[in-house]
């Protein structure tokens, strides 16, 4: 996970909400012993603290910076997996363009 994009992090972000909800997620992601533990209970794996603070920012990303930027996800589900899709005001967006509109400020 040490170097992980970011697209991924909130592709795990998104998975593991669906598996555990979204409340024991942001319980683990606020203490770093609870997310030690949520990780090792459930994946058999001891976090970093570059891991805990890259998945605390994924947090931030999608539940503060899409939503200020206004890009919309989806999780679609396919027969050889998931897909995870943007948009940004209704069109289809590459994540490329999906961190470009985070980083440009709103005026």
């Amino acid at each position: 996970m040490a170097g992980t994009p970011e697209e991924d992090l909130l592709g795990w972000l998104e998975r593991e909400e669906e598996r555990l909800g979204f409340a024991d997620i942001e319980d683990a992601l606020g203490d770093i012993a609870k997310a030690r533990d949520l990780f090792y209970d459930e994946l058999g794996y001891d976090i970093t603290d570059d891991q805990f603070q890259g998945l605390k920012d994924a947090l931030v990303t999608r539940y503060e910076d899409f939503p200020t930027a206004g890009v919309k996800t989806t999780r679609d589900e396919h027969s050889w997996g998931y897909q995870t899709t943007y948009r940004i005001k209704g069109r289809f967006a590459s994540f490329t363009q999906v961190q470009e509109a985070i980083r440009t400020p709103k005026e």
